[in-house]
């Protein structure tokens, strides 16, 4: 693959100093909004308990070589799990893979390593996960033959093709096992899941006096990694120290839709602190005016085959607050929010692959203030798994789903993984009742929260590939 190359800069250098600039602010600014959940997990590190599970109908456990001894192993009902491909899961910072054909359970790090984000290749094939302060590591699909490629760039994420992207460095894992460099991929932000779209971030700035700068921040699509970027949207930024501060309508976030149905993309203007949401634009096709589809914390978005995205807006940094799931139509930008009992929270929107029906979970908000893990467990145990049929504009609700957060579908539609009560849990079958797979995924007792936003989805990966 040929070295990608970013487009060049209007001074000889002196803009990247500038660009640096605005990294440093957004890095400053995710400090500020996970300092409490990294506090929290560096308080309880050396507090962590054995998990014990008993009782007379208590599933077997499959139990894991462990890699450290200090490690305990996790709770892991892998008859509940046969036949439903690999999982993999982080539990108290130690990474796992279950695998659904033979029940076998990986230890693929140890606690030490401080794993996080696993994801399956495209394929099947393949597990990248990070580790430590913004390292990455692959292993095979079972778990086996683990190994860290590079302990700095950020986290790994897999490209439609197969390749891994870290930071700006692409790799290539060969049939052989073996992970080879294959280029470098500057100012990629986001793509289409099926491969058809690309985009990148391009920040043209020149400097001035005193530390000053302007210049035009770029949104550019390609339908290939080294095609021909066409510019989306254009708009200027500054820096006017020491008073003046960041001006500029920044792009904080981007989804490119498959198909070529145009992007999503988030704006933080002038750099602010937006720790209570971000608003979240659609664009169609280059130079159109963006469509305010609504305020988001985070991504919170799915992509439906049927050509409508389900999104959970609202704004307000507390979990229990202000949060409601809607279904827009990408072809017109109208969106309608999802009909649920009066007053109740809805949030955590997850198509299923045919895009003929909608998970999502439903929990009465709260005016709380405190974030004790008392609290937490108290109100995510009030969260109910609710269905919506596409076409209809009611929902179900999931009998004995208490807890449930985060469902993620399996390829076929048919069953369902979600997370309650610090595990994991599977619906195998429509209809069928849930059943724990594994536990713990937090540390006992202390899981990491930002104002009670707590990331489940970060803790495991579930593939269902043919490999």
């Amino acid at each position: 693959m040929k070295t990608l190359h970013s487009a060049p800069l209007l001074d000889d250098g002196a803009a990247v100093e500038a660009e640096a600039l605005i990294e440093e602010a957004r890095r400053r600014q995710r400090r500020r909004h996970y300092s409490v959940a990294c506090a929290a997990v560096l308080v309880v590190a050396g507090l962590i308990a054995y998990f014990a599970q008993s009782g007379s109908n208590t599933p077997k456990i499959a139990r894991a070589t462990t890699l450290a001894a200090s490690t305990p192993s996790p709770f892991v009902n892998a008859r509940a799990f046969h036949g439903h491909g690999n999982l993999a899961f982080v539990s108290r910072g130690a990474l796992y893979v279950l695998d659904g054909q033979t029940n076998h359970v990986a230890a693929v790090t140890g606690e030490a390593a401080s794993a996080i984000t696993p994801s399956f290749s495209p394929n099947g094939k393949w597990l990248a996960y990070g580790v430590g302060q913004g390292g990455a590591g692959v292993a095979r699909a079972d778990g086996s033959a683990p190994r860290t490629i590079t302990t700095t760039g950020g986290g790994p994420n897999w490209l439609p093709n197969g390749e891994l992207l870290v930071g700006t460095t692409l790799y290539r894992v060969s049939s052989s096992d073996q992970v080879q460099r294959a280029g470098s991929a500057p100012n990629l932000v986001a793509w289409a899941t099926d491969g058809s779209g690309y985009a990148f971030i391009q920040r043209v700035v020149k400097n001035g006096a005193n530390g000053a700068f302007s210049g035009v921040e770029q949104l550019q699509l390609a339908s290939s990694l080294t095609g021909k970027r066409t510019v989306w949207r254009s708009t200027p930024v500054s820096f006017s120290p020491p008073s003046g501060g960041f001006h500029g309508n920044v792009v904080n976030g981007v989804m490119v839709l498959p198909h070529h149905e145009g992007v999503l993309f988030w704006v933080d203007p002038d750099q602010s602190d937006a720790a209570d949401g971000m608003h979240v634009y659609e664009l169609r096709s280059p130079g159109a005016t963006p469509i305010d589809l609504g305020v988001t914390i985070g991504k919170t978005v799915s992509i439906g085959t049927n050509g409508v995205l389900a999104i959970g807006s609202g704004g307000n940094r507390y979990a229990w607050m202000t949060k409601n799931i809607e279904t827009c139509v990408i072809a017109t930008a109208r969106c309608s929010v999802v009909h649920t009992p009066s007053g109740e929270l809805t949030f955590d929107p997850a198509w299923a692959p045919n895009g003929k029906t909608l998970a999502f979970v439903e929990a009465p908000p709260s005016s709380v203030g405190n974030f004790f893990q008392s609290t937490l467990t108290k109100w995510y145990l009030t969260h109910h798994l609710w269905l919506l049929s596409s076409g209809s504009s009611e929902p179900t609700e999931v009998k004995n789903s208490a807890g449930a957060s985060v469902p993620v579908w399996s390829s076929n539609g048919r069953s369902l993984i979600y997370e309650s009560a610090d595990s994991l849990w599977i619906i195998p079958s429509p209809g069928a009742n849930p059943t724990k797979i594994a536990a713990p995924l937090f540390p006992t007792s202390a899981w990491p929260s930002y104002y009670g936003q707590i990331t489940w989805s970060s803790q495991f990966s579930w593939s269902a590939a043919k490999v």
